[in-house]
């Protein structure tokens, strides 16, 4: 078992096995104009929503606020939690058990992020990635994971109170 240390004070919950991954994330939906806006690292061919992975003693609150911060400069009022997420899936040549929690989230009206252009991160290990407002009427088109989620943006179905849902996606 591993677990990755964090660019702040705890650390990042990921542990490895020989079987595959086990890794803990929080991601936010931020809806503006119609368009929701996505990440990517650069040079993969699919989308997540934006967010990362939270840190031992963070909760999921505070790393949603954390990783919009140090990803974006910006820190996003954490609305309500949607859906919690057990995630299945092939990356990187390992299998990957993922728990997520997905939030609804309303960027600060003032932020570059707001703006509908996309845009760039450097992160500290040296991975950029890609950050893009994305129509929700045309998510067929996109190739965003957990795959469910493209269906229930561009549908607009979110639920009204927490709800867990089990999903496999066959590769990213």
């Amino acid at each position: 078992m591993r677990i990755e240390k964090g660019k702040g004070v705890g650390r990042m919950l990921t542990f490895e096995t020989e079987k595959g991954r086990f890794n803990f994330r929080v991601a936010g939906i931020a809806i503006r104009e119609d368009k929701v806006l996505l990440h990517r690292l650069e040079g993969e061919d699919f989308w997540s929503l934006p967010g990362g992975r939270g840190e031992f003693l963070e909760n999921t609150r505070d790393t949603l606020e954390r990783e919009f911060r140090e990803e974006v400069g910006v820190v996003p009022e954490v609305d309500r939690l949607l859906w919690v997420v057990e995630n299945f899936y092939y990356y990187d040549d390992r299998d990957v058990h993922e728990l997520a929690f997905y939030y609804a989230i309303t960027l600060p009206e003032k932020s570059l992020v707001r703006g509908m252009k996309p845009f760039r991160v450097r992160e500290g290990d040296g991975q950029v990635l890609l950050f893009q407002w994305h129509r929700l009427k045309d998510m067929e088109k996109v190739t965003l994971y957990p795959a469910f989620l493209g269906t229930a943006l561009k549908e607009g179905r979110f639920p009204l109170s927490p709800c867990h849902k089990v999903h496999t996606d066959q590769a990213h």
